[in-house]
């Protein structure tokens, strides 16, 4: 797992979850998150809008996304999917949780013509 440097703004209640020094060439949105991705399709930067619902539904010890202290991220791949797994730690808890999203390869025709 990779450590992720993050912004939280609590009066818009987004998180902002970042690589130091990395840059985006594109991203996709899926519903509450944006994710960055460089040109090797690694995953640079995520932004979670919503950020204490989402992590109240994801998220069972830690309650407050204000309190959080450290996160990790690490793309794991499989089949059609990738997970996103999130550890996050307010330095007494630490929990784990998963975000699923489908893994596209192939450009879409309509973007074609």
């Amino acid at each position: 797992m990779e450590k992720f440097n993050f912004n939280y703004d609590v009066d818009n209640d987004d998180l902002f979850v970042y690589l130091e020094g990395k840059k985006s060439a594109g991203a996709i949105e899926l519903g509450n998150f944006i994710l960055d991705f460089d040109e090797n399709e690694r995953l640079v930067a995520m932004q979670i809008l919503n950020a204490s619902e989402v992590f109240s539904k994801i998220l069972s010890k830690i309650k407050e996304v204000s309190q959080i202290k450290e996160i990790k991220i690490e793309i794991i791949s499989f089949r059609n999917m990738e997970a996103i797994r999130f550890n996050v730690s307010d330095r007494k808890i630490e929990e784990n949780a998963n975000i699923f999203i489908p893994h596209i390869k192939e450009k879409s025709p309509v973007l074609e013509y």
